[in-house]
């Protein structure tokens, strides 16, 4: 048995931040907090996020369970939820997930969680670790798009860049060193990455922290880190480079 109670914004901005990847999600319920882990069908974009048990303002847990769900069901009657609503989620053993507020409640029958295969996250070296303001890289994204369906990102030992080129146009982002909030590159790195997946992950992060986390290598993938709400979400993107044809 399980049951929570926690502010709508917060399940609202975990609901947003999967669903830009998948349709279903499969969490685990433990006695420090709900953890999940998904990757997109195609998989190019992975999704690595807690809540913290701080997050909740009630928390009352028996044993670890493991459940999966529709995210569209949810995300849903979280649209109704006003800003200032406390969402309460029940989960008993009867294979639904009960979610309340403002006495309306809504229960959702649940799917096999066991046919839905566990994500491992890649084990990877990324030499740079960039932390950036998140406006800044949605402002150079919303700038790109038209231009290429990529983008590069860029790191060196005094520098980030984003650019974007297309057949006749072009569009970067340099933001010096004593621009950022920190940098630790020792050697130049650089990859490329899908601008629609990149604006999607971005466009979260800015509605939940004012920074974020950039570990880049060179053809690997991004990770992007951010935490919301004091801390008490943490939330990791993984993406995977297009690598350039020579």
């Amino acid at each position: 048995m399980f049951q929570g109670k926690i502010k709508a914004d917060f399940m609202k901005l975990i609901t947003d931040a999967i669903e830009i990847l998948v349709d279903e999600a499969k969490i685990k319920i433990k006695e420090d907090g709900i953890y999940g882990r998904m990757v997109d069908p195609a998989h190019v974009g992975m999704i690595d996020f807690k809540i913290e048990k701080d997050a909740f303002d009630e928390y009352k847990f028996e044993s670890e369970e493991e459940i999966a769900f529709d995210l569209e069901k949810l995300s849903g009657i979280l649209k109704i939820a006003g800003s200032n609503d406390t969402v309460e989620i029940k989960y008993e053993k009867e294979g639904r997930l009960i979610v309340g507020f403002s006495n309306i409640t809504k229960r959702i029958g649940l799917l096999d969680a066991s046919e839905m295969p566990d994500t491992k996250v890649p084990s990877l070296e990324l030499q740079a670790e960039i932390v950036v303001p998140t406006e800044q890289m949605h402002r150079i994204i919303k700038a790109a798009e038209g231009i290429s369906d990529h983008i590069i990102l860029e790191g060196g030992k005094d520098y980030f860049e984003m650019r974007a080129e297309g057949d006749n146009d072009s569009v970067e982002l340099k933001i010096p060193k004593e621009e950022l909030i920190s940098i630790k590159c020792e050697e130049k790195v650089k990859s490329m990455f899908p601008i629609d997946y990149l604006g999607d992950m971005i466009k979260i992060a800015k509605e939940a922290s004012p920074e974020i986390k950039i570990n880049l290598g060179n053809n690997y993938p991004v990770k992007l880190s951010f935490e919301a709400s004091g801390g008490v979400i943490k939330i990791v993107y993984l993406l995977a480079p297009r690598i350039e044809s020579d």
